[in-house]
C-alpha cells in the first residue's frame, strides 16, 4: 500500500485529497472507495466525516479487540 505523499491526488501544500468525492451521510459507495460527508440538519451542528467501504486499505489499520 502507498503513502499520499507519492500519491497523484495528494496536494502537498494544502495537504488534502483531491481524488476523494463529497457524498450525503446515506449515499452507498464501492466496496474499495472512500468519500467525505457532511450533514447539518438543523442548528444543533455539523457532522462530518469519512465514510469507507468496507474493503478500503489504510495505513492507519489497528485490528479489533478478539471478544473472549
Amino acid at each position: 500500500m502507498g503513502n499520499c505523499k507519492d500519491c497523484k491526488y495528494w496536494d502537498s501544500y494544502d495537504q488534502t485529497c483531491d481524488g476523494v468525492e463529497w457524498v450525503d451521510l446515506d449515499s452507498k459507495i464501492g466496496d474499495t472507495e472512500f468519500a467525505y460527508y457532511a450533514d447539518a440538519n438543523d442548528d444543533s451542528g455539523l457532522s462530518a466525516g469519512i465514510k469507507t467501504g468496507p474493503m478500503f486499505g489504510c495505513i492507519k489499520f489497528v485490528a479489533k479487540p478478539v471478544k473472549k
